[in-house]
Protein backbone atom coordinates (compact mmCIF):
# COMPACT_ATOMS: atom_id res chain seq x y z
CA UNK A 1 0.00 0.00 0.00
CA UNK A 2 1.50 3.21 -0.83
CA UNK A 3 1.83 5.70 1.85
CA UNK A 4 -0.43 8.11 2.93
CA UNK A 5 0.03 11.72 3.82
CA UNK A 6 -2.48 13.16 6.22
CA UNK A 7 -3.14 9.78 8.05
CA UNK A 8 -3.00 11.98 11.14
CA UNK A 9 -7.07 12.63 9.99
CA UNK A 10 -9.60 10.60 10.63
CA UNK A 11 -10.28 9.70 6.80
CA UNK A 12 -6.18 8.39 6.51
CA UNK A 13 -7.11 6.64 10.02
CA UNK A 14 -10.30 5.26 8.52
CA UNK A 15 -8.35 3.83 5.29
CA UNK A 16 -5.12 2.40 7.54
CA UNK A 17 -7.86 0.87 10.10
CA UNK A 18 -10.27 -0.49 7.54
CA UNK A 19 -7.36 -2.41 5.78
CA UNK A 20 -5.57 -3.77 8.43
CA UNK A 21 -9.01 -5.24 9.94
CA UNK A 22 -9.73 -7.33 6.58
CA UNK A 23 -6.25 -8.74 6.67
CA UNK A 24 -6.48 -9.37 10.19
CA UNK A 25 -9.18 -11.49 10.09
CA UNK A 26 -7.85 -13.41 7.07
CA UNK A 27 -4.79 -14.04 9.46
CA UNK A 28 -7.38 -14.70 11.73
CA UNK A 29 -9.63 -17.21 9.92
CA UNK A 30 -6.30 -18.89 8.75
CA UNK A 31 -5.14 -19.02 12.26
CA UNK A 32 -8.43 -21.12 13.00
CA UNK A 33 -7.59 -22.86 10.27
CA UNK A 34 -4.31 -23.55 11.71
CA UNK A 35 -4.93 -24.79 15.26
CA UNK A 36 -7.95 -27.00 13.94
CA UNK A 37 -5.24 -28.34 10.88
CA UNK A 38 -2.76 -29.37 14.36
CA UNK A 39 -5.40 -30.57 17.00
CA UNK A 40 -6.59 -33.52 13.78
CA UNK A 41 -3.48 -34.06 12.74
CA UNK A 42 -1.99 -34.33 16.78
CA UNK A 43 -4.66 -33.52 18.36
CA UNK A 44 -5.29 -32.91 22.37
CA UNK A 45 -1.92 -35.11 24.52
CA UNK A 46 1.52 -35.17 25.23
CA UNK A 47 2.59 -34.08 22.09
CA UNK A 48 0.81 -30.82 21.29
CA UNK A 49 1.27 -29.99 24.89
CA UNK A 50 4.77 -30.45 24.20
CA UNK A 51 5.17 -28.25 21.28
CA UNK A 52 2.79 -25.73 22.89
CA UNK A 53 5.71 -24.91 25.54
CA UNK A 54 8.68 -25.22 22.99
CA UNK A 55 6.45 -22.88 21.02
CA UNK A 56 6.32 -20.36 24.15
CA UNK A 57 9.55 -19.77 25.01
CA UNK A 58 10.76 -18.58 21.45
CA UNK A 59 7.38 -17.08 20.65
CA UNK A 60 7.18 -14.72 24.25
CA UNK A 61 10.41 -13.58 22.99
CA UNK A 62 9.43 -12.66 19.23
CA UNK A 63 6.40 -11.53 20.64
CA UNK A 64 7.52 -9.33 23.17
CA UNK A 65 10.86 -7.99 22.10
CA UNK A 66 9.44 -7.76 18.05
CA UNK A 67 6.71 -5.47 19.32
CA UNK A 68 8.63 -3.98 22.03
CA UNK A 69 10.79 -2.84 18.73
CA UNK A 70 7.93 -1.83 16.32
CA UNK A 71 6.32 0.11 19.46
CA UNK A 72 9.80 2.24 19.58
CA UNK A 73 9.95 2.83 15.87
CA UNK A 74 6.91 4.07 15.17
CA UNK A 75 6.98 7.38 17.32
CA UNK A 76 10.64 7.81 16.86
CA UNK A 77 10.39 7.64 13.29
CA UNK A 78 7.37 9.57 12.69
CA UNK A 79 8.85 12.63 14.49
CA UNK A 80 11.36 12.32 11.39
CA UNK A 81 8.77 12.07 8.91
CA UNK A 82 6.96 14.84 10.62
CA UNK A 83 9.89 16.94 10.79
CA UNK A 84 10.46 16.17 6.98
CA UNK A 85 13.70 14.19 8.03
CA UNK A 86 13.67 11.46 6.08
CA UNK A 87 17.37 10.42 5.26
CA UNK A 88 18.05 11.00 9.38
CA UNK A 89 15.11 9.06 9.97
CA UNK A 90 16.64 6.29 7.89
CA UNK A 91 19.54 6.27 9.27
CA UNK A 92 18.05 6.06 12.94
CA UNK A 93 16.33 2.86 11.76
CA UNK A 94 19.27 1.48 9.83
CA UNK A 95 20.52 0.94 13.82
CA UNK A 96 18.19 0.17 15.28
CA UNK A 97 17.64 -2.52 12.56
CA UNK A 98 21.32 -3.43 13.15
CA UNK A 99 21.32 -4.01 16.65
CA UNK A 100 18.09 -5.46 16.56
CA UNK A 101 19.04 -8.74 14.40
CA UNK A 102 22.61 -8.93 16.42
CA UNK A 103 20.94 -9.02 19.29
CA UNK A 104 18.16 -11.41 18.65
CA UNK A 105 20.83 -13.63 16.87
CA UNK A 106 22.82 -13.72 20.24
CA UNK A 107 19.83 -14.66 22.21
CA UNK A 108 18.62 -17.41 19.72
CA UNK A 109 21.53 -19.21 20.15
CA UNK A 110 21.70 -18.44 24.13
CA UNK A 111 17.83 -19.86 23.94
CA UNK A 112 19.17 -22.88 22.04
CA UNK A 113 21.64 -23.74 24.68
CA UNK A 114 19.52 -23.23 27.41
CA UNK A 115 16.08 -25.04 26.29
CA UNK A 116 17.36 -28.29 28.89
CA UNK A 117 16.76 -25.77 31.87
CA UNK A 118 14.16 -23.50 30.11
CA UNK A 119 11.71 -26.49 29.73
CA UNK A 120 11.78 -27.68 33.18
CA UNK A 121 10.91 -24.21 34.64
CA UNK A 122 8.12 -23.17 31.85
CA UNK A 123 6.71 -26.47 32.72
CA UNK A 124 7.60 -28.46 36.00
CA UNK A 125 5.00 -31.04 35.83
CA UNK A 126 6.04 -32.77 32.07
CA UNK A 127 7.20 -36.26 32.41
CA UNK A 128 10.76 -37.22 30.95
CA UNK A 129 9.95 -38.35 27.57
CA UNK A 130 7.39 -35.20 27.31
CA UNK A 131 10.22 -33.03 28.59
CA UNK A 132 12.82 -34.25 26.47
CA UNK A 133 10.53 -33.86 23.07
CA UNK A 134 10.03 -30.38 24.39
CA UNK A 135 13.24 -29.81 24.89
CA UNK A 136 14.03 -30.79 21.65
CA UNK A 137 11.42 -28.70 19.71
CA UNK A 138 12.37 -25.84 21.54
CA UNK A 139 15.89 -26.04 20.25
CA UNK A 140 14.16 -25.94 16.55
CA UNK A 141 11.92 -22.93 16.86
CA UNK A 142 14.53 -20.46 18.70
CA UNK A 143 15.67 -20.51 15.36
CA UNK A 144 12.87 -18.83 14.21
CA UNK A 145 14.08 -15.83 16.70
CA UNK A 146 15.50 -13.11 14.49
CA UNK A 147 13.31 -13.22 11.45
CA UNK A 148 10.41 -12.89 13.48
CA UNK A 149 11.78 -9.97 15.77
CA UNK A 150 13.53 -8.42 13.26
CA UNK A 151 10.30 -8.54 10.88
CA UNK A 152 8.39 -6.96 13.67
CA UNK A 153 10.81 -3.93 13.23
CA UNK A 154 10.53 -3.85 9.66
CA UNK A 155 6.59 -3.56 10.43
CA UNK A 156 7.43 -0.84 12.36
CA UNK A 157 9.42 0.85 10.02
CA UNK A 158 6.24 0.65 7.66
CA UNK A 159 3.95 1.57 9.70
CA UNK A 160 5.55 4.78 10.46
CA UNK A 161 5.44 5.11 6.61
CA UNK A 162 1.91 4.46 6.65
CA UNK A 163 2.21 1.28 4.97
CA UNK A 164 0.02 -1.09 6.32
CA UNK A 165 -1.11 -3.77 3.94
CA UNK A 166 2.37 -5.92 4.04
CA UNK A 167 2.55 -6.26 7.95
CA UNK A 168 -1.03 -7.34 7.80
CA UNK A 169 -0.34 -9.79 5.54
CA UNK A 170 2.59 -11.62 7.13
CA UNK A 171 1.07 -13.51 9.89
CA UNK A 172 -1.54 -14.73 7.28
CA UNK A 173 0.96 -15.97 5.42
CA UNK A 174 2.84 -17.61 8.56
CA UNK A 175 -0.20 -18.92 9.24
CA UNK A 176 -0.91 -20.58 5.30
CA UNK A 177 2.69 -22.46 5.59
CA UNK A 178 2.03 -24.14 9.56
CA UNK A 179 -1.17 -25.47 7.97
CA UNK A 180 0.57 -27.09 4.72
CA UNK A 181 3.14 -28.13 6.93
CA UNK A 182 0.86 -30.01 9.49
CA UNK A 183 -1.80 -31.11 6.80
CA UNK A 184 0.84 -32.18 4.22
CA UNK A 185 4.13 -33.30 6.31
CA UNK A 186 2.69 -33.66 9.70
CA UNK A 187 1.74 -37.70 9.36
CA UNK A 188 5.23 -38.09 7.24
CA UNK A 189 7.96 -35.75 9.87
CA UNK A 190 5.52 -35.78 12.41
CA UNK A 191 5.82 -32.90 15.52
CA UNK A 192 9.25 -32.52 14.69
CA UNK A 193 8.36 -31.45 11.12
CA UNK A 194 5.58 -29.22 12.65
CA UNK A 195 8.46 -27.50 14.56
CA UNK A 196 10.30 -27.02 11.47
CA UNK A 197 7.34 -25.57 9.21
CA UNK A 198 7.18 -22.92 12.00
CA UNK A 199 10.48 -21.51 11.92
CA UNK A 200 10.11 -21.41 7.76
CA UNK A 201 7.09 -19.29 8.58
CA UNK A 202 8.71 -17.06 10.50
CA UNK A 203 11.28 -16.63 7.69
CA UNK A 204 8.09 -15.59 5.46
CA UNK A 205 7.07 -13.24 7.71
CA UNK A 206 10.01 -10.92 7.28
CA UNK A 207 10.71 -11.73 3.38
CA UNK A 208 6.48 -10.46 2.34
CA UNK A 209 7.46 -7.21 4.25
CA UNK A 210 10.63 -6.49 2.28
CA UNK A 211 9.17 -5.25 -1.21
CA UNK A 212 7.21 -2.29 0.46
CA UNK A 213 10.12 -1.44 2.48
CA UNK A 214 12.02 -0.52 -0.78
CA UNK A 215 8.87 1.12 -2.38
CA UNK A 216 8.76 3.23 0.50
CA UNK A 217 12.18 4.73 0.03
CA UNK A 218 13.89 3.19 2.89
CA UNK A 219 17.79 3.03 2.21
CA UNK A 220 19.41 0.84 4.29
CA UNK A 221 22.83 1.27 6.03
CA UNK A 222 25.25 -0.43 8.13
CA UNK A 223 25.75 1.67 10.57
CA UNK A 224 25.77 -0.19 14.31
CA UNK A 225 25.61 3.33 16.00
CA UNK A 226 24.93 3.04 19.64
CA UNK A 227 26.08 6.61 20.35
CA UNK A 228 23.66 8.25 18.43
CA UNK A 229 20.98 10.25 21.33
CA UNK A 230 18.01 8.67 19.44
CA UNK A 231 19.49 5.13 19.81
CA UNK A 232 20.86 5.12 23.40
CA UNK A 233 17.18 6.82 24.08
CA UNK A 234 15.53 3.66 22.36
CA UNK A 235 17.84 1.51 24.30
CA UNK A 236 16.72 3.21 27.48
CA UNK A 237 12.97 2.66 26.64
CA UNK A 238 13.40 -0.39 25.48
CA UNK A 239 13.61 -2.62 29.12
CA UNK A 240 9.81 -0.57 30.43
CA UNK A 241 8.48 -1.73 26.85
CA UNK A 242 9.54 -4.96 26.87
CA UNK A 243 8.41 -5.78 30.56
CA UNK A 244 4.83 -4.24 29.06
CA UNK A 245 3.91 -5.57 26.48
CA UNK A 246 4.77 -8.98 28.37
CA UNK A 247 2.38 -8.91 30.47
CA UNK A 248 -0.25 -10.91 28.66
CA UNK A 249 2.42 -13.40 27.56
CA UNK A 250 3.52 -13.98 31.55
CA UNK A 251 -0.30 -14.48 31.81
CA UNK A 252 0.03 -17.50 29.64
CA UNK A 253 3.50 -18.75 30.94
CA UNK A 254 1.71 -18.86 34.61
CA UNK A 255 -1.13 -20.66 33.08
CA UNK A 256 1.76 -23.34 31.40
CA UNK A 257 3.47 -23.54 35.04
CA UNK A 258 0.34 -24.44 37.10
CA UNK A 259 -1.28 -26.43 34.15
CA UNK A 260 1.62 -28.30 33.58
CA UNK A 261 1.03 -30.33 36.63
CA UNK A 262 -2.74 -30.93 35.99
CA UNK A 263 -4.46 -33.32 33.55
CA UNK A 264 -2.56 -34.20 30.27
CA UNK A 265 -3.98 -31.80 27.56
CA UNK A 266 -4.84 -28.37 30.11
CA UNK A 267 -2.34 -26.83 28.23
CA UNK A 268 -3.48 -27.39 24.86
CA UNK A 269 -6.92 -26.48 26.24
CA UNK A 270 -6.20 -23.38 27.67
CA UNK A 271 -3.97 -21.99 24.65
CA UNK A 272 -6.56 -23.32 22.06
CA UNK A 273 -9.30 -21.74 23.79
CA UNK A 274 -7.79 -18.70 24.51
CA UNK A 275 -6.91 -17.98 20.89
CA UNK A 276 -10.35 -18.40 20.43
CA UNK A 277 -11.36 -15.43 22.89
CA UNK A 278 -8.94 -13.17 21.53
CA UNK A 279 -10.29 -13.19 17.79
CA UNK A 280 -11.85 -10.23 18.39
CA UNK A 281 -8.49 -8.76 19.90
CA UNK A 282 -6.28 -10.08 16.58
CA UNK A 283 -9.05 -8.65 13.84
CA UNK A 284 -10.71 -5.10 15.17
CA UNK A 285 -8.42 -4.02 17.98
CA UNK A 286 -5.67 -4.88 17.00
CA UNK A 287 -6.80 -2.37 13.52
CA UNK A 288 -7.80 0.12 15.70
CA UNK A 289 -4.76 0.01 17.61
CA UNK A 290 -2.13 -0.36 14.58
CA UNK A 291 -3.87 2.52 13.07
CA UNK A 292 -4.13 4.91 15.82
CA UNK A 293 -0.47 4.37 17.38
CA UNK A 294 1.15 6.50 14.54
CA UNK A 295 -1.56 9.46 14.60
CA UNK A 296 -1.30 9.50 18.24
CA UNK A 297 2.65 9.58 17.90
CA UNK A 298 2.01 12.67 15.36
CA UNK A 299 -0.37 14.48 17.49
CA UNK A 300 2.20 14.11 20.64
CA UNK A 301 4.93 15.30 17.91
CA UNK A 302 2.76 18.05 17.17
CA UNK A 303 1.66 18.81 20.88
CA UNK A 304 -1.61 18.72 20.20
CA UNK A 305 -2.91 16.72 23.34
CA UNK A 306 -6.50 17.51 22.76
CA UNK A 307 -6.63 15.44 19.52
CA UNK A 308 -4.54 12.67 21.37
CA UNK A 309 -7.36 12.71 24.06
CA UNK A 310 -9.84 12.54 21.45
CA UNK A 311 -8.59 9.35 19.29
CA UNK A 312 -7.61 7.57 22.61
CA UNK A 313 -11.20 8.28 23.50
CA UNK A 314 -12.48 7.05 20.01
CA UNK A 315 -10.28 4.13 20.15
CA UNK A 316 -11.63 3.44 23.61
CA UNK A 317 -15.36 3.17 22.61
CA UNK A 318 -14.36 1.32 19.40
CA UNK A 319 -12.69 -1.78 21.07
CA UNK A 320 -15.73 -1.58 23.43
CA UNK A 321 -18.07 -1.97 20.49
CA UNK A 322 -16.70 -4.88 18.41
CA UNK A 323 -15.40 -6.78 21.54
CA UNK A 324 -18.61 -6.79 23.99
CA UNK A 325 -21.28 -8.91 21.99
CA UNK A 326 -18.44 -10.80 20.79
CA UNK A 327 -17.57 -11.80 24.41
CA UNK A 328 -21.05 -12.46 25.14
CA UNK A 329 -21.72 -14.39 22.13
CA UNK A 330 -18.41 -16.44 23.37
CA UNK A 331 -20.07 -17.07 26.92
CA UNK A 332 -23.25 -18.30 25.33
CA UNK A 333 -22.21 -20.51 22.22
CA UNK A 334 -18.67 -21.54 23.90
CA UNK A 335 -19.39 -25.35 23.23
CA UNK A 336 -21.34 -25.20 19.78
CA UNK A 337 -18.10 -23.21 18.79
CA UNK A 338 -15.41 -25.25 20.02
CA UNK A 339 -16.48 -28.07 18.25
CA UNK A 340 -17.31 -26.86 15.11
CA UNK A 341 -13.80 -25.09 14.72
CA UNK A 342 -12.30 -27.97 16.69
CA UNK A 343 -13.44 -31.03 17.27
CA UNK A 344 -12.51 -33.41 14.30
CA UNK A 345 -9.54 -36.62 14.19
CA UNK A 346 -7.61 -36.77 17.50
CA UNK A 347 -9.57 -33.51 18.96
CA UNK A 348 -12.90 -35.40 20.94
CA UNK A 349 -15.94 -34.25 23.31
CA UNK A 350 -13.45 -34.22 26.43
CA UNK A 351 -11.22 -31.56 25.12
CA UNK A 352 -14.44 -29.76 23.59
CA UNK A 353 -15.70 -29.23 27.47
CA UNK A 354 -11.65 -28.63 28.63
CA UNK A 355 -11.17 -25.93 26.02
CA UNK A 356 -15.12 -24.14 26.55
CA UNK A 357 -14.51 -23.76 30.12
CA UNK A 358 -11.61 -21.59 29.52
CA UNK A 359 -13.13 -20.08 26.39
CA UNK A 360 -15.96 -18.96 29.29
CA UNK A 361 -14.00 -17.66 31.86
CA UNK A 362 -11.52 -15.58 29.88
CA UNK A 363 -14.47 -14.77 27.61
CA UNK A 364 -14.96 -12.01 31.00
CA UNK A 365 -11.84 -10.33 30.11
CA UNK A 366 -11.99 -9.68 26.64
CA UNK A 367 -13.28 -6.16 27.13
CA UNK A 368 -9.64 -5.36 29.26
CA UNK A 369 -8.02 -7.27 26.95
CA UNK A 370 -9.01 -5.15 24.11
CA UNK A 371 -8.59 -1.72 26.11
CA UNK A 372 -5.05 -2.30 27.41
CA UNK A 373 -3.29 -1.84 23.53
CA UNK A 374 -4.71 1.56 22.99
CA UNK A 375 -4.15 2.97 26.67
CA UNK A 376 -0.47 1.60 26.31
CA UNK A 377 -0.15 3.34 22.98
CA UNK A 378 -1.08 6.44 24.26
CA UNK A 379 1.04 6.65 26.88
CA UNK A 380 4.00 5.87 24.70
CA UNK A 381 3.27 8.59 22.51
CA UNK A 382 3.33 10.90 25.72
CA UNK A 383 6.54 9.26 25.82
CA UNK A 384 5.81 7.29 29.55
CA UNK A 385 7.05 3.82 29.07
CA UNK A 386 7.26 3.49 32.95
CA UNK A 387 3.64 3.77 33.95
CA UNK A 388 2.53 0.40 31.88
CA UNK A 389 5.47 -1.61 33.11
CA UNK A 390 5.22 -0.82 36.74
CA UNK A 391 1.43 -1.22 36.49
CA UNK A 392 2.44 -4.67 35.00
CA UNK A 393 4.35 -5.56 37.67
CA UNK A 394 1.95 -5.74 40.15
CA UNK A 395 -0.96 -7.03 37.51
CA UNK A 396 1.83 -10.25 37.12
CA UNK A 397 1.99 -10.80 40.55
CA UNK A 398 -2.09 -10.32 40.77
CA UNK A 399 -2.30 -12.99 38.51
CA UNK A 400 0.35 -15.50 39.53
CA UNK A 401 -1.44 -15.23 43.18
CA UNK A 402 -4.97 -15.53 41.99
CA UNK A 403 -4.18 -18.40 39.99
CA UNK A 404 -2.39 -20.72 42.75
CA UNK A 405 -5.55 -20.04 44.53
CA UNK A 406 -7.71 -20.71 41.79
CA UNK A 407 -6.47 -23.62 40.24
CA UNK A 408 -7.41 -25.62 42.89
CA UNK A 409 -11.68 -25.58 43.25
CA UNK A 410 -11.25 -24.64 39.14
CA UNK A 411 -8.27 -26.40 37.27
CA UNK A 412 -7.69 -25.09 34.18
CA UNK A 413 -11.00 -22.94 34.21
CA UNK A 414 -9.65 -21.21 36.69
CA UNK A 415 -6.42 -20.03 35.31
CA UNK A 416 -8.27 -18.67 32.40
CA UNK A 417 -10.44 -16.63 35.27
CA UNK A 418 -6.86 -15.47 36.98
CA UNK A 419 -6.17 -13.85 33.56
CA UNK A 420 -9.32 -12.04 33.07
CA UNK A 421 -9.54 -10.79 36.99
CA UNK A 422 -5.88 -9.58 36.17
CA UNK A 423 -6.08 -8.06 33.22
CA UNK A 424 -9.08 -6.06 34.21
CA UNK A 425 -7.02 -4.70 36.98
CA UNK A 426 -4.52 -3.51 34.79
CA UNK A 427 -6.81 -1.66 32.47
CA UNK A 428 -8.50 -0.36 35.74
CA UNK A 429 -4.98 1.21 36.67
CA UNK A 430 -3.77 2.59 33.54
CA UNK A 431 -7.11 4.24 32.88
CA UNK A 432 -7.03 5.91 36.68
CA UNK A 433 -3.28 7.03 35.51
CA UNK A 434 -4.01 8.26 31.57
CA UNK A 435 -7.12 10.37 32.95
CA UNK A 436 -4.82 12.71 35.55
CA UNK A 437 -2.61 12.78 32.21
CA UNK A 438 -4.90 13.79 29.57
CA UNK A 439 -7.53 15.47 31.68
CA UNK A 440 -9.64 16.04 28.25
CA UNK A 441 -10.31 12.35 28.32
CA UNK A 442 -14.15 12.16 28.89
CA UNK A 443 -14.67 9.49 31.47
CA UNK A 444 -18.88 10.01 31.15
CA UNK A 445 -19.09 9.13 26.99
CA UNK A 446 -17.04 6.13 27.77
CA UNK A 447 -19.04 5.08 30.33
CA UNK A 448 -22.15 5.84 28.73
CA UNK A 449 -21.03 4.85 25.16
CA UNK A 450 -20.27 1.09 27.25
CA UNK A 451 -23.31 0.65 29.24
CA UNK A 452 -25.35 0.82 26.36
CA UNK A 453 -23.63 -1.31 24.60
CA UNK A 454 -23.84 -3.85 27.08
CA UNK A 455 -26.97 -3.46 27.35
CA UNK A 456 -27.70 -4.39 23.66
CA UNK A 457 -25.32 -7.22 24.38
CA UNK A 458 -26.70 -8.67 27.30
CA UNK A 459 -30.49 -8.50 24.76
CA UNK A 460 -28.43 -10.26 21.65
CA UNK A 461 -26.78 -13.00 23.85
CA UNK A 462 -30.51 -13.96 25.85
CA UNK A 463 -31.46 -13.47 21.97
CA UNK A 464 -28.63 -16.06 21.35
CA UNK A 465 -29.26 -18.51 24.29
CA UNK A 466 -33.09 -18.64 23.01
CA UNK A 467 -32.45 -19.29 19.51
CA UNK A 468 -29.35 -22.05 20.54
CA UNK A 469 -31.92 -24.00 23.03
CA UNK A 470 -35.10 -23.94 19.85
CA UNK A 471 -32.49 -25.39 17.15
CA UNK A 472 -31.22 -27.70 19.44
CA UNK A 473 -27.44 -26.17 18.85
CA UNK A 474 -25.87 -27.63 22.67
CA UNK A 475 -27.10 -31.29 21.40
CA UNK A 476 -23.39 -32.83 20.95
CA UNK A 477 -24.97 -35.39 19.07
CA UNK A 478 -25.22 -33.90 15.98
CA UNK A 479 -23.35 -33.96 12.73
CA UNK A 480 -20.30 -31.13 12.02
CA UNK A 481 -21.95 -29.80 8.95
CA UNK A 482 -25.71 -29.56 10.74
CA UNK A 483 -24.10 -27.65 13.90
CA UNK A 484 -21.84 -25.38 11.44
CA UNK A 485 -24.81 -24.32 9.73
CA UNK A 486 -26.72 -23.84 13.48
CA UNK A 487 -23.92 -21.67 14.33
CA UNK A 488 -23.33 -19.15 11.32
CA UNK A 489 -27.88 -18.83 11.38
CA UNK A 490 -27.31 -17.85 15.09
CA UNK A 491 -24.09 -16.12 14.77
CA UNK A 492 -25.44 -13.86 12.00
CA UNK A 493 -28.74 -13.48 13.73
CA UNK A 494 -27.03 -12.07 16.51
CA UNK A 495 -24.62 -9.88 15.20
CA UNK A 496 -28.05 -8.52 13.58
CA UNK A 497 -30.33 -8.28 16.47
CA UNK A 498 -26.89 -6.30 18.35
CA UNK A 499 -27.11 -3.69 15.30
CA UNK A 500 -30.44 -2.92 15.85
CA UNK A 501 -30.27 -2.99 19.55
CA UNK A 502 -27.43 -0.85 19.46
CA UNK A 503 -28.79 1.67 16.97
CA UNK A 504 -32.63 1.80 19.47
CA UNK A 505 -30.02 2.51 22.50
CA UNK A 506 -28.39 5.13 20.95
CA UNK A 507 -25.05 3.99 20.47
CA UNK A 508 -23.00 6.72 19.19
CA UNK A 509 -20.28 4.26 17.94
CA UNK A 510 -22.03 2.42 15.87
CA UNK A 511 -22.46 5.67 13.45
CA UNK A 512 -18.11 6.11 14.33
CA UNK A 513 -17.51 2.35 13.17
CA UNK A 514 -19.00 3.26 9.78
CA UNK A 515 -17.44 6.29 9.30
CA UNK A 516 -13.61 5.17 10.43
CA UNK A 517 -13.85 2.02 8.95
CA UNK A 518 -15.70 2.46 5.93
CA UNK A 519 -16.77 6.13 5.11
CA UNK A 520 -13.57 7.60 6.18
CA UNK A 521 -15.07 10.93 7.63
CA UNK A 522 -16.70 11.24 11.02
CA UNK A 523 -20.33 10.24 11.79
CA UNK A 524 -22.36 12.95 12.56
Amino acid sequence: MAGEKGVGSVAGLARAAGLVLVLNLLSRVLGFVRDAAIAAQFGAGPATDAYMVAYTIPYFLQTILGMAFLTVMVPTLTTYLVRGEREQGWQVASALGTWTALSLTALSLLGIALSPRLVPILAPGFPPAVEDLAVHLTRIMFLSLPFMGTGMMISGILNAGRYFASPALAPALSNLIIIATALFFGSLYGIEGLAAGTVISFVAFLAVQLPDLYRMGFRYTWRPDYRHPVVRRVGVYLLPVIFSLAVNQLYLATNRFFASQLAPGSITALDVGIRLVSLPLGVFVSAVSTAVFPALSEEAALGRREAMAYLSQRGLSLVTLGVVPAAAGLIILREPLVRVVFERGAFGPAATLMTAEVVYYASWGLLAQAAQPILMRSFYALGDVRTPALAGVISVGLNAGLSALLVRPLGHGGLALSNSLAATFYVLVLYCILKGRLPELDTSFLLRSMGRTLLAAGGMGLAAWGAGRWLGLFDPAQGLWELGGKVLAVTGGSAGLFLVLARFLGVEEIGQFKAVLFRGRRAK
